[in-house]
């Protein structure tokens, strides 16, 4: 099937999704990466890219990939002044857009979208801004090449902890699920997965029959992500001020979508589940505390609150609190305060002076040392549930702190 090229803009954001004329044998003036480029040498899995790949991947320098379960690699390329932090992130959002869900309705078994995207010799284009990209497509325009892929860049890709994800009145917004989702969409899903497909057409037209999704077109793309979002409350801090997410769409949090789009809610945690299933790890800069738990008066908590794994990397004295999920928890180099909460916990706080928290009295918690981990459990399981302590120092209670060397 022969698809044309689409461009679609979104207020400030501008998404330019590849479409290349693509039938089931390729033309000569399709290009793509060699499979078999070897990342398991590099402790990141990011490697310099080869000399010998074709002329209109010269731009980029690096290479990255994840393999599908055929064997066959999704790959990602990245241009100079996109950080190796950032692809690592973009990575596991790729994973996690790509992770199988058991027990749920889309995402019980992935297996096929990926296969898809490794077949298709799709490509992640991580670039350095704007320009590079449109000066890199106009190239190839030219030329005449044709590629599979999506483009995303280095300032639509907000990590943990930075100074745009934290920000109280308008956090920078994170495109790289967005992106990544449209990746995932075009080379996998829509071939792949034709009841997924085909739901979200319904829930589209359905939900532009009731005037809750406002623009004017005829694919899934736009509308698809506009729910995801909301789904994750990406939008529920309101930035315009005005109730929509920037007049495309009437729900902007996870509680309006199931109102007013309801298919569109099954459909985002069908597919995506209820979390993020990735390992957040904050930024080495960041010195302040970092929750995970939903905060009415942080603004960042909207989009951290679905998080239930987190890292403090770096040596800062950070901290980190937790939420309802069942978390993994992970102090850096320096002193941390880390603070569980409910469901089973694991709590690792590394090196440094480590106090894990908790909100009730001592006598409260049940103690343990199993061989040399600290089983915490709350006889208010609701509280602070069941918690595992590895490399901590301290355990503070509402009334009492205990030396964990003292706990037999």
């Amino acid at each position: 099937m022969y698809r044309k090229m689409l461009q679609v803009v979104i207020s400030r954001y501008v998404v330019i999704i590849f479409f290349c004329f693509h039938n089931q044998v390729l033309g000569q003036n399709f290009k793509t990466l060699p499979d078999n480029i070897d990342v398991s040498k590099s402790s990141n899995g990011i490697v310099n890219l080869p000399e010998n790949v074709e002329v209109i991947f010269k731009d980029f320098d690096r290479y990255t990939k994840i393999n599908a379960p055929n064997g066959k690699p999704i790959h990602i390329v990245v241009e100079p002044g996109y950080s190796n932090q950032q692809v690592i992130y973009a990575r596991k959002v790729l994973i996690n857009h790509l992770t199988n869900l058991p027990g749920t309705k889309y995402g019980h078994d992935k297996t096929t979208i990926a296969n898809t995207m490794a077949n298709n010799q799709s490509i992640l284009f991580l670039f350095k801004d704007t320009k590079s990209f449109q000066g890199w497509f106009r190239s190839i325009e030219r030329k005449g090449f044709e590629v599979n892929g999506q483009d995303l860049r280095a300032y639509e890709t907000i990590l943990e902890g930075t100074d745009g994800y934290m920000a109280q009145k308008n956090p920078t917004r994170d495109a790289s699920y967005e992106e990544i989702m449209h990746f995932v969409q075009q080379w996998g899903i829509e071939q792949a997965h034709p009841t997924l497909s085909q739901d979200l057409f319904d829930a589209f037209w359905d939900a532009r029959a009731k005037n809750i999704y406002l623009i004017d077109d005829d694919e899934t793309y736009e509308y698809f992500i506009c729910g995801f979002e909301a789904y994750f409350d990406m939008w529920a801090h309101d930035p315009e001020n005005d109730g929509t997410r920037e007049n495309e769409y009437i729900p902007i949090s996870n509680s309006s979508l199931k109102v007013y789009d309801s298919k569109m809610y099954n459909i985002v945690e069908g597919y995506m589940g209820n979390h993020w299933l990735y390992l957040a790890e904050i930024v080495d800069e960041f010195d302040g505390h970092f929750s995970l738990f939903k905060d009415e008066n942080e603004t960042y908590t909207n989009k951290s609150q679905y998080l239930r794994k987190a890292a403090l990397t770096g040596n800062k004295n950070a901290d980190l609190t937790g939420n309802s999920f069942d978390n993994s928890l992970f102090g850096n180099s320096g002193n941390n305060k880390i603070k569980p909460l409910g469901g089973f916990d694991i709590v690792d706080g590394g090196p440094g002076n480590d106090t894990a928290i908790f909100m009730g009295k001592k006598s409260e918690y049940i103690l343990r040392n199993q061989d040399g981990r600290i089983i915490v459990d709350d006889i208010h399981y609701y509280r602070d549930g069941q918690n595992i302590l590895i490399n901590m120092e301290k355990i503070k209670f509402s009334d009492n702190i205990l030396n964990i060397i003292d706990i037999k």
